[in-house]
């Protein structure tokens, strides 16, 4: 796997190791074993912001974006030995950091959770019915459990 971080906003940012591991982990549970790169940026809520109104047309920030470059609901095919983009995820440290203290755990808890997540949506899931938010809550704990990253 390769991830590619564009850092902006990282004071007190230390957990690399663990988000790789959140990364590597939800692929392995997902059963996706072909090499893939990933961009990581990890920016401000004035930055989530404008990314948020270009692509969502949602004036305000947020904490996470994913941006899938591949389209599971196509037929995929892989080759042996090829490197896989699937896609790119933002996260705004800003509001990471207060959902953190207003859910009474770590930032690092936060930040892997959201991590998930968003591999999650690279790998196609949604959360647009109750069913597809239960299947995703059920994947991102199965991750973050199998890892020991609670709350």
């Amino acid at each position: 796997m390769h991830i590619l971080y564009n850092d902006e906003v990282l004071a007190g940012f230390d957990f690399y190791e663990e988000i790789e591991k959140c990364m590597l982990k939800t692929l392995e549970i997902e059963e996706f074993d072909t090499d893939v790169e990933i961009s990581l940026t990890i920016v401000n809520d004035d930055a989530i912001k404008l990314l948020n109104k270009e692509h969502r047309d949602k004036d305000k920030a947020t904490d996470v974006l994913s941006f899938p470059l591949i389209n599971f609901d196509e037929e995929l095919v892989f080759y042996e030995g090829e490197i896989i983009e699937l896609g790119d995820i933002v996260i705004s440290l800003d509001t990471a950091k207060r959902q953190a203290e207003d859910l009474n755990h770590s930032l690092k808890r936060e930040v892997c959770f959201l991590v998930v997540h968003s591999m999650l949506h690279l790998l196609g899931y949604d959360h647009m019915t109750d069913e597809d938010e239960k299947e995703m809550i059920e994947k991102q704990n199965k991750v973050l459990n199998s890892l020991e990253i609670t709350r």
